[in-house]
Order: structure tokens, then sequence, then C-alpha cells
């Protein structure tokens, strides 16, 4: 697809989600408020973002604590391998 195609696309689709939210007296008909809706999903998706990003910044720190771990093996393999040739 063109990139013009797709930057069309999206404008379209930014549009339209602006007009959900700046229309949303629209939907009080059936009881639905879009920016009220949009408050309680923001509030409630609080605690599972602080839970995944908990759980990214664990993930980095242990593959970081593994490259460390690895990176002393290697040193230390190195400095026996160069003791041995000195020899």
């Amino acid at each position: 697809m063109n990139s013009v195609v797709k930057l069309v696309i999206g404008l379209l689709v930014l549009i339209a989600g602006v007009a959900w939210y700046w229309f949303s007296d629209a939907f009080e008909v059936i009881g639905v408020n879009s920016l009220k809706a949009l408050l309680i999903l923001l509030v409630g998706s609080v605690g599972i973002i602080l839970i995944l990003l908990g759980l990214l910044v664990i993930w980095v720190e242990i593959e970081e604590i593994k490259d460390a771990v690895r990176e002393k093996k290697t040193e230390k393999a190195k400095k026996k391998s160069k003791k041995t040739k000195k020899k």
C-alpha cells in the first residue's frame, strides 16, 4: 500500500477517534457517555499498567544480571587461557 494512502487512513482514524469523544453526548440516549467510559478505562487500567511495567523492569534487570555473570565467566576464561599460554 502506498505511504500516502496509509497517511490518509491514519488521519481518518485520528479524526474518528477525536469525534468519538467530542460528540460523546450523542450516546447518552442509551446511557453511555464516551468520556466517562474513557475515564473508567484509564482508572481501571492503572493497576495492570503498573504490573506490566514492573514485570518489564524485572525482565530487563534479570537479563542484565545474566549478561554480567556471562561476562565475568568469559573474563575468567580469558585470564586462565592467557596464564596457560605464558607458561
